[in-house]
């Protein structure tokens, strides 16, 4: 009988930085590419091999390669938000997971970061839960913002 190997598409973050020849944490450090969230959990993000390939590609084709598609992809948009990599996450997550209200229950996303987001009108904060903690939610502003990250995402997987 004889074994077949399959490759993976999707990586842990310790697979893709041996893929790319790095330790896991200099891969976390120069890597722009963003994980898949599969489920809750970081233990649930994975890597797709062909976005790992494209920033590798990129480093032969003179574009900058220390530059995320996502913040190319910032870049690109008409908004005057300038979002980084980590408020895009904190929307998309506030987003996905409404039942989530405060900083403690968003990765990521601590006190000043959503203090930004909502002088940027991307999140308006609530009343404070019963143990006095602030709660937030994503506001319209924040929703528009995320489906036009989303929209130029998809656009640029489909070149």
């Amino acid at each position: 009988m004889t074994q077949s190997t399959v490759t993976p598409r999707l990586l842990t973050k310790s697979q893709a930085a041996t893929y790319c020849g790095l330790s896991v944490s200099t891969f976390g450090a120069v890597c722009p590419v963003r994980p898949i969230a599969l489920g809750e959990g970081v233990r649930m993000h994975r890597y797709d091999v062909r976005d790992v390939d494209v920033w590798i590609e990129s480093f032969k084709s003179g574009e900058p390669a220390g530059k995320s598609a996502l913040r190319a992809a910032l870049d690109r948009l008409s908004s005057p938000t300038e979002l980084d990599d980590r408020h895009v996450k904190v929307l998309r997550f506030m987003r996905d997971h409404p039942e989530c209200e405060t900083a403690a229950e968003i990765p990521g996303a601590g006190e000043a970061t959503l203090a930004m987001l909502v002088g940027k009108s991307m999140v308006r904060e609530l009343t404070k839960d019963a143990k006095g903690k602030r709660r937030f939610t994503l506001t319209k502003e924040g929703t528009a913002e995320m489906r036009k990250i989303e929209a130029w995402e998809l656009e640029s997987r489909r070149r």
